[in-house]
């Protein structure tokens, strides 16, 4: 196995341990979601599921790459809809006045 496709194995494993921790988070109501998080994290999952046997058993070289792209994509589009979540849910700061 070239190194190349060691490190993007490596790359996947991490960004599906990132999405698995948002998961845990999003399930013990630790952040506030919408629907539509929730579609893009379900997305996310089962393009992980679906593309699981091609990431540990590709079938040839440079398999591995456009799928981890894929993948980041999905996860940050989820990461990015949670955060948006978390703001709209945030009460408005409560300054003293200027």
């Amino acid at each position: 196995m070239e190194s190349d496709e060691t490190e993007m194995r490596e790359t996947v494993r991490e960004l599906a341990e990132a999405l698995e921790t948002m998961l845990n988070l999003i399930r013990a109501d630790a952040l506030p979601t919408t629907p539509e998080a929730h579609r893009l994290m379900r997305k996310a999952m089962t393009f992980l599921e679906e593309s699981s046997p091609r990431i540990t058993a590709p079938s040839g070289p440079g398999e591995i790459l456009p799928l981890a792209a894929a993948l980041n994509r999905l996860i940050i589009s989820g990461r990015e809809q949670i955060l948006d979540d978390a703001v709209a849910a945030s009460p408005v700061p409560d300054h003293p006045d200027l």
